[in-house]
Formats: structure tokens, sequence, C-alpha cells
């Protein structure tokens, strides 16, 4: 960094190269860990180098770099789960009315069967919260209050059930 400030271009090319594969090794598992897909991976790790290059002025050359660039990896990180779980939300309301919709039309009693069979091999949280919002036709909101979480939870255990319920039927 004290290079990109003498204006050697080259070091600071490969200073972010450096960093990128750092963050390529650590932050899939970081986002595993949230339950996000790691393919998010690359995109995280361009905001945070556009973070870095955007605010590298601000580094003070008297003080030590690595936990400088902690502090923009760590608010940019959670800027994107953030953003990423808003995405889920706004994507897991659209798919609550669409599925609802398409139960409420398919007497189909063979499909009811498969559905049953499938929902029972969800994890309890995920199995109670289909259960409200699918099956009993609850809102988000009924369904946070009564299995006492907020509805973000609601709606993030909802898309995670729906992806569990996709693999299941496929592997079916």
């Amino acid at each position: 960094m004290l290079a990109e400030r003498r204006g050697d271009t080259g070091a600071y090319s490969n200073l972010l190269d450096e960093i990128a594969r750092s963050l390529r090794r650590t932050i899939p598992g970081k986002l595993i860990r949230m339950g996000i897909d790691p393919q998010e991976t690359e995109d995280i790790i361009q905001e945070i180098l556009i973070g870095l290059h955007n605010k590298r002025h601000t580094w003070d050359s008297n003080r030590p770099f690595k936990p400088w660039l902690a502090g923009i990896v760590r608010y940019k990180l959670t800027d994107a789960v953030r953003r990423l779980f808003q995405e889920k939300a706004k994507h897991a309301d659209i798919e609550i009315e669409e599925l609802t919709e398409m139960i409420g039309t398919t007497p189909d009693p063979s499909k009811a069967i498969d559905a049953e069979r499938n929902l029972a091999k969800l994890p309890p949280q995920q199995h109670e919260v289909v259960k409200a919002l699918v099956l009993e036709g609850q809102s988000v909101r009924a369904t946070a209050e009564k299995l006492d979480r907020s509805e973000a939870a609601v709606r993030v255990t909802f898309s995670r059930a729906l992806s569990r319920l996709f693999t299941i039927s496929r592997s079916d």
C-alpha cells in the first residue's frame, strides 16, 4: 500500500490480487456458516476490492494496514449478507403466495401424498414454518408470532425449506 502511495501501480495490482486470493479462501466458509450460497463469493470480493480502492486514501500509513483492511472486509461482508438476506426475504414472500395458490388449485391426491412425504423429510423448524404458511394459510407475521421468531427468520426458514423441498423432489 505504501508503494501505491508512491505511484507504483504494479505493486498495488499485486496487493489487490493477493487480497482477492486470501478472500477466496476465507469467504466461502463464512457464507456457508451463515446459510448463504458460496457462489456469492466473487461478487462480495469485488465489492470489498472496490471499497478498498475507494477508501484507500483513508489509510494512515503510520498505522498497520491489516486491521484497516479487516475493517473494510467486515463492513462490506456485513452489507452483502444483509442485502442477500433481504433479497431472500422478498423472494420468499413471492414464493409463499405462488405456492399457496398452487396448492389451493391442485386437487390431485397423489401430489398431496408426495407433498406430505416430502414435508416429513424437512427439519422440524422448516416443517413447522411450511405447515403454518402453506397448509394453514397463516401470514408471515402470524407465523412469526406463533413460533416466537422474527418475520425475517420465518422468511429465511421458508426459503431454505423450499430449496430443500426442491432438492428432495428432484431426487425422488
